[in-house]
């Protein structure tokens, strides 16, 4: 991700994880496919307008929900062009709104006043990696009011306001905890999309559930948790297509995030990577550690050295 201003953003890097206070109006360029990048914006102390291609429909639904737009488009113009074109008149963000942006198409942001907005630069392929397809959230406008959103919103400004305080480790450690907050802010806004109606969206949280109390068993399949909710296995695959990841990966992912955590308790040594890789089912080392490099950016090895011991 390019990024053309007069003044360079003063962006601080917690890891994978980069945060900043926008202290005037900037202009962001798409990337390199190797280099892509999602950034994620935040309206906080005032409204922040948003302008270019990337401002358009996504996958049917209007971005423009509870949002207006400036610079004198009149509704006959709107009307004419329909928001599914590219809206070059933008957006203006309400204090209390989120806004994802892909990275492939240009994009001005301007907070009103200076210094009311909030951005947050995240890896691309961990994004994917870890929650399926980002398309259906990029360019919705999403809450963070209240809930995981809000928690996001406010670890997130910590992070800016007391970076000069920590060391490069800390920031390391605190990066890791903020990409999982958003991760599981994001995942809760997958299951709340409106084509998901209560029913499917009560449903898929019991699974979620169930499959997180049973990482362990080496039967855990779609067959098998089709069979405990009383659906086909068909019906299963079209609940969770909605979400943009398959059962199968759903299990992975989870499973990736427990070895995470055991890794970092017993320090990461070749020899109880090997070991819990295998208990959880990866026999393939090499395997495991380019699936775990996808998800959490580096290989395991690498990612559990600079994190242990740090304070």
């Amino acid at each position: 991700m390019e990024r053309h201003n007069d003044v360079e953003l003063a962006l601080w890097s917690y890891g994978a994880v980069e945060v900043a206070w926008l202290e005037q109006a900037m202009h962001l360029a798409p990337a390199s496919p190797s280099a892509m990048r999602v950034a994620a914006l935040f309206a906080q102390g005032g409204v922040v307008r948003i302008r270019g291609a990337a401002v358009e429909r996504i996958n049917g639904s209007d971005p423009l929900a509870g949002t207006k737009t400036y610079q004198g488009s009149t509704a006959s113009d709107r009307d004419r062009r329909g928001i599914a074109a590219p809206c070059y008149d933008g957006l203006e963000l309400e204090p209390g709104a989120g806004w994802l942006w892909s990275g492939r198409a240009p994009l001005t942001i301007m907070p009103h006043p200076p210094g009311g907005a909030l951005l947050a630069v995240l890896p691309a392929t961990t994004l994917m990696a870890r929650l399926g397809n980002v398309d259906a959230l990029t360019g919705r406008i999403l809450s963070v009011v209240q809930g995981c959103g809000a928690v996001c919103v406010q670890l997130l400004s910590a992070l800016v306001l007391q970076a000069p305080l920590l060391s490069a480790g800390q920031r390391l450690i605190l990066g890791d905890g903020a990409l999982d907050a958003i991760i599981v802010w994001l995942r809760g806004e997958q299951t709340t999309d409106d084509h998901l109606s209560t029913r499917r969206r009560e449903l898929l949280n019991a699974i979620y559930s169930y499959i997180d109390h049973r990482l362990e068993d080496y039967q855990l399949c779609p067959r098998v948790i089709a069979d405990r909710f009383g659906v086909s296995v068909r019906y299963l695959h079209m609940l969770f297509a909605a979400t943009g990841i398959t059962v199968t990966r759903w299990i992975t992912i989870r499973r990736l995030e427990v070895i995470r955590s055991e890794l970092l308790r017993c320090g990461g040594d070749h020899g109880s990577i090997r070991d819990i890789a295998t208990r959880w089912g990866f026999h393939d080392l090499s395997r495991f550690s380019r699936v775990f490099r996808q998800h959490f950016g580096e290989p395991p090895s690498v990612y559990v050295r600079r994190r242990v011991g740090i304070r």
